[in-house]
């Protein structure tokens, strides 16, 4: 009795560790790396530390941040939104066009509403025609840019009101005002996710979607509504990239839907739905500003960020099926 007693509390705390590693991983390796790699590029630049350089990465991040939060949504429903970059470049055409004639308010609630509009198309293509998130997304990304493109004539607009452009530059309390903008859109994102009934059955949905429709879940209204806060929330991002450079782009944000889903997965949301945390998506967008900052500091090519970037992104996928496995393999 002894020795079986004994048996299973050995087998315990060898499996503790690596249960504890496979529960909390994700969650706590990225704010590591993140605090490491503060460390490294401060080590290795005079500038890095600075408050001015502190503000930049807070600005630069701030859009990528927004359609980041955005596509997180997409995602935790095991879908994908690769229009999110199209979204940027149409919303800030639009909303260059209206504040141009009609004033900043009604400029941005345009900007709001278009990107709205286009995440909403896109939520009825794929619930209501059954398309794949990928090829719904990915064709909705041409039609948005051409929509870009014929309504800018390939050029920039300009006259955006100052009032408006000087945001991006403006500060609350000595923070940059994008940077308040992107943590407002986290913190709304955050209730959403955690204290609504629309952000349990997100997860619920992207999880076991066949589960969630025998349970009363409407899954085809959860996608939609997802895709809606993808766009609004990509609109935001395009608001804020329009202020920073006083116009409207038609090539705008062409990086974002690269960048948003390698910040998403890096932050432990998984591609397959139903896990991960806008919070970890958060220093997903952290890894890759400082990254990018810093790199840039010691003079490394742009090119070069690129590769690492997107080897981190297979790095977390690879990780992320690691840790499905061997939650499989304990079942």
């Amino acid at each position: 009795m002894i020795v079986s007693e004994r048996g299973p509390a050995r087998n315990d705390s060898r499996i503790k560790p690596l249960a504890f590693l496979q529960r909390y991983g994700r969650e706590i390796g990225l704010p590591i790396i993140v605090a490491l790699m503060v460390l490294v590029f401060s080590l290795n630049s005079a500038v890095f530390m600075s408050l001015p350089n502190f503000r930049n990465i807070g600005v630069s991040a701030a859009a990528l941040a927004a359609v980041s939060f955005g596509q997180t949504f997409a995602i935790l429903t095991a879908g994908l939104d690769l229009s999110v970059g199209a979204i940027v470049a149409l919303v800030s055409i639009v909303g260059a066009l209206v504040m141009r004639d009609h004033g900043v308010a009604a400029g941005v609630a345009a900007a709001l509403a278009t990107g709205a509009a286009v995440g909403l198309v896109n939520g009825l293509v794929i619930t209501r025609f059954k398309v794949f998130p990928f090829i719904a997304t990915l064709a909705m990304m041409s039609i948005v840019s051409g929509l870009a493109l014929g309504l800018s004539g390939g050029v920039a607009v300009t006259g955006v009101p100052g009032a408006f452009s000087n945001l991006a530059y403006a500060r609350t309390f000595g923070v940059p005002v994008p940077v308040v903008i992107s943590v407002g859109v986290l913190a709304a994102c955050i209730v959403i996710l955690r204290f609504t009934k629309l952000g349990r059955r997100i997860y619920a949905a992207g999880g076991n979607e066949e589960a969630a429709r025998l349970s009363g879940i409407s899954v085809g209204s959860v996608k939609i509504a997802a895709y809606v806060l993808s766009g609004l929330c990509a609109s935001v991002g395009s608001l804020i990239l329009t202020a920073r450079v006083a116009s409207g782009q038609p090539s705008l944000g062409a990086t974002l839907p690269l960048e948003s889903v390698a910040a998403v997965v890096l932050g432990g949301v998984s591609l397959f739905g139903g896990r991960g945390s806008v919070v970890g998506v958060a220093f997903g967008v952290l890894f890759i500003s400082i990254l990018s900052n810093g790199l840039n500091l010691l003079n490394v090519p742009s090119y070069t960020q690129m590769m690492v970037i997107g080897g981190a992104l297979i790095l977390a996928v690879s990780l992320d099926q690691i840790f499905i496995g061997a939650k499989a393999g304990r079942k």
